[in-house]
């Protein structure tokens, strides 16, 4: 299944990537929540769809523009998000993947891929590791520069700087616009946190991501402490998350969390 996931990825980042630049991809289709589907998310979408479609398998879809797709005597359920990173895409800001995970029908992670869209990069998974461009990857290196990846709202600041206060020494902040690429960046070894505590994430943005980054022993947590459960009946919203291979900077994290105002 991961090379099938591999292959999809390949050829729906070269399609993305040849769109990318073109007139009226950023007109409104419709809403769904608190966000819009664009041309380019239904394009992108309706791309990954079919292409999973011809595998012949029998999938159930969960998906960011359309939500809930159930077909019966299903064997897998796929839980995708057809562009990450969509304002990027559309302002030539070259960070945006696509991403899709693939459970079987009982919940267990199989398979799954977060493509980088303008390098078509791959980073995959499967039931024995994780991948980048098809090498498994075997150890998680030490970060060159501790880099920190925050998102956050105005009503936030008091709670995000108390966080940003429990990490030792020095640090560069990067705030780049695609959770599945951000959070990668932690779980292989080029970033030291991810943390995000809008209320926005939903299971189709990191459901990849998350499940690479546990083949790479890096737990994402929820602010509570729980690790995160990928809902796998709709597209729901994750209220927190926090990733880094620091486990005493995690714990520092989470007791500034707890003892922060509400």
């Amino acid at each position: 299944m991961r090379s099938i996931l591999e292959k999809i990825s390949e050829e729906a980042t070269k399609y993305l990537r040849e769109l990318s630049g073109r007139e009226g991809l950023d007109r409104v289709l419709g809403t769904h929540g608190d966000d819009t589907t664009k041309v380019i998310d239904r394009l992108a979408e309706d791309f990954i769809l079919e292409r999973l479609n011809s595998t012949g398998y029998k999938i159930n879809y969960i998906t960011e523009e359309t939500g809930t797709i159930d077909k019966e005597g299903a064997e897998y359920v796929a839980v995708i998000d057809p562009l990450d990173g969509s304002t990027n895409f559309l302002n030539g800001i070259t960070w945006a993947s696509i991403s899709i995970a693939l459970f079987s029908s009982t919940g267990s992670p199989i398979a799954g891929i977060v493509g980088e869209i303008f390098t078509g990069k791959t980073y995959s998974y499967d039931e024995t590791g994780a991948y980048v461009n098809g090498v498994k990857l075997q150890v998680l290196p030490t970060p060159k520069q501790r880099i920190v990846l925050p998102y956050f709202d105005k009503n936030r600041l008091r709670e995000i700087s108390q966080i940003l206060s429990s990490i030792d020494g020095g640090y560069k902040m990067r705030n780049l616009g695609a959770a599945s690429l951000d959070m990668l960046l932690v779980c292989t070894g080029r970033a030291y946190l991810f943390i995000d505590v809008r209320n926005k994430l939903r299971n189709v943005d990191i459901a990849s991501s998350m499940n690479f980054c546990e083949k790479m022993n890096v737990h994402p947590f929820s602010l509570e402490g729980s690790k995160l459960n990928i809902d796998l009946k709709k597209v729901s919203v994750i209220k927190d998350v926090l990733v880094t291979a620091d486990l005493s900077l995690s714990q520092r994290i989470l007791s500034a969390w707890k003892a922060s105002p509400s």
